[in-house]
């Protein structure tokens, strides 16, 4: 550490050229911590669960073209043709589709004498309503047959019995969540008996600050539009698909609203995230490579402006690798010290950034991973300058003035 004192006095001598760096490394830092944490959070946003089967699932929105006395029975039938597909693991009945921003949401409440506790997404089926879907109970069980009614609307008020989602059982009973299965909650104040609890199934809105909250009931819905959820054997999807709607367009007045997949329905509700992500990783880059090249720049020009002094060390008996290590512990030193006030103004953005748009706060690794790549940006900057530096022959570099 001899060259820290010649170092400190030469930057105290050139302390403009020594703050621009500073100021350089701490705005890069500061904007590469935030825009990191929020492309990886939009990245777990796009990653996380959807509770589905999600490669071999699809919906078909449809009607069903009777009249209300026939309702039911053209559903039974429609029901018990699309599971004789071959290819076909489950198909049912559901009130909405997970992500596609069309569904319903109740009040859930534990006490009869409190208006809510909180708010869920809700899906009424028949009991193949799961397994359609390829949600898990990791908790009680599922429906069984006499569980099973059809109502012509709002099947959340006849339902007697529920299944929650594990996040919604957590949210209401924190560790205890387990202890859910077989208490009766209020469901927009109508008493229903939990009798069990899937791992995960979103709701239909994907950005709904409480999306992995979930009540599912066997209750069928016959009024309005259908939306038929298959599940289907691998590799079969494009196939049973086809011969699903060939059979549904074979009823006498059915009109086709949409049918999807569910990679293309989650590709969908993630597509702004996505974006958002992608702009902020290009963002990134072009940040690392324009601050690559400033540190470049500015420690190119430092070292033709000591020239002469590089000569006269090298004169003195200095080596290659001492002249190296001098620019390099400088980059080093000034680098740190914009380190140092890129983290607190990282800080102070990131706790603004969470007071106005409600994100967390970008953890410390993040501060201590960025520290680490900065350091090493700055030294594969300087490299090359410092390199070039050491080649001079004392004998050129002294001549020049």
């Amino acid at each position: 550490m001899r060259d820290l004192l010649p170092i400190l006095k030469s930057l105290k001598s050139n302390y403009t050229a020594a703050l621009l760096f500073v100021l350089q490394v701490a705005i890069t830092f500061t904007i590469l911590v935030n825009a990191i944490f929020l492309a990886m959070e939009k990245q777990s946003v796009i990653a996380r669960a959807s509770g589905l089967d999600e490669d071999n699932v699809f919906y078909v929105a449809t009607n069903l073209p009777v009249s209300d006395d026939e309702k039911a029975a053209q559903l039974e039938q429609d029901l018990i043709k699309i599971n004789e597909i071959v290819g076909v693991k489950s198909a049912a009945v559901s009130s909405g589709i997970p992500l596609t921003g069309w569904g319903r949401l109740v009040e859930v409440a534990v006490n009869p004498d409190t208006k809510y506790d909180t708010f869920s997404g809700y899906y009424g089926g028949d009991i193949k309503l799961l397994n359609s879907f390829g949600a898990h109970i990791v908790a009680g069980r599922g429906f069984i047959l006499g569980e099973e009614l059809t109502a012509r609307v709002d099947g959340y008020n006849y339902a007697t019995e529920a299944i929650v989602t594990k996040t919604l059982a957590h949210s209401l009973f924190d560790t205890q969540w387990q202890s859910i299965v077989g208490k009766t909650l209020y469901i927009n104040n109508k008493p229903q008996r939990i009798v069990g609890v899937v791992d995960t199934l979103q709701a239909a809105w994907p950005s709904w600050v409480v999306v992995e909250h979930g009540v599912i009931s066997a209750v069928k819905e016959t009024d309005g539009i259908i939306n038929f959820v298959v599940r289907t054997e691998p590799n079969t999807q494009q196939q049973v698909m086809a011969q699903t709607l060939e059979y549904l367009m074979s009823v006498y007045g059915r009109k086709i609203d949409k049918y999807e997949t569910f990679n293309a329905v989650k590709k969908r509700a993630y597509s702004a995230e996505n974006a958002a992500s992608k702009t902020l990783f290009g963002v990134i880059f072009g940040l690392l490579m324009v601050t690559t090249l400033g540190i470049y720049g500015q420690s190119r020009y430092g070292i033709v402006k000591r020239v002469k002094l590089i000569g006269i060390r090298r004169a003195m008996g200095a080596s290659k690798g001492e002249i190296m290590r001098y620019f390099m512990l400088e980059n080093v030193i000034l680098t740190c010290v914009g380190v140092i006030l890129g983290i607190i103004s990282a800080i102070v953005l990131s706790i603004t950034f969470s007071n106005a748009f409600e994100l967390g706060t970008v953890p410390p690794s993040y501060m201590l991973y960025g520290s680490l790549c900065t350091l090493l940006l700055g030294q594969v900057a300087v490299l090359y300058p410092a390199f070039r530096a050491a080649q001079l022959p004392p004998a050129i570099a002294t001549r020049i003035v």
